[in-house]
């Protein structure tokens, strides 16, 4: 267990270093062709109840998804944060409007206006990781949110957010760690194997 705590640390440590080495100009080129695959994709279509994130700057931005998603009639959700470390609910939200900055200069649903859907009800999740492999395994930033959250999302398909350079061929897990069943990065959407 410790080796794979470390491992993990480490992994994350060096993927990290990567996505923060990449330009404004590149992250914003790269998040408009994962608007393009996202919204041709039929999963994506199909869907009534999304949750995608709110962005980190060196993450892939989903700003234009949630614009795309809102316009299609599409109920979306992002994560709101409890105040206890480790625990996030889908918050849903009308606009882009319906977001404030909130703790480490981030946007985050307005708590004033908290309206909160249950995760059984959604039909996809766009969730973001640190790094994934090609069978789907996810490596977070460690605190968890994703994977107590993502149990009780027992209907979403889910798909992986990366960039490709974050997409490995193996990433060290844990037995409570859910796979997603795709990849989305700039270069397309891939299933995993």
């Amino acid at each position: 267990m410790e080796i794979n705590k470390n491992a993990k640390m480490e992994l994350r440590k060096n993927i990290l270093a990567i996505r923060r080495g990449m330009s404004a100009e590149e992250v914003a080129a790269g998040s408009e062709r994962f608007v393009e695959h996202l919204s041709a994709w039929p999963v994506y279509r199909a869907a009534k109840n999304i949750m995608l994130y709110l962005a980190m700057p060196d993450e892939p931005h989903m700003e234009k998804v949630i614009s795309h998603a809102l316009a299609t009639g599409k109920t979306v959700c992002v994560p709101h944060m409890r105040a206890t470390r480790g625990l996030m609910d889908a918050a849903i939200i009308a606009n882009l409007d319906d977001l404030v900055v909130g703790q480490f200069n981030l946007l985050t649903p307005n708590p004033e206006t908290l309206r909160l859907l249950e995760p059984s009800e959604l039909d996809l999740i766009v969730v973001p990781g640190v790094a994934y492999d090609k069978g789907g395994r996810r490596l977070g930033m460690g605190a968890g949110y994703y994977d107590r959250f993502l149990l009780k999302a027992n209907k979403a398909e889910l798909i992986g957010a990366a960039w490709a350079a974050q997409i490995l061929e193996m990433v060290p897990t844990d037995e409570h760690d859910r796979p997603v069943n795709y990849l989305l990065s700039e270069d397309g959407i891939f299933t995993c194997r």
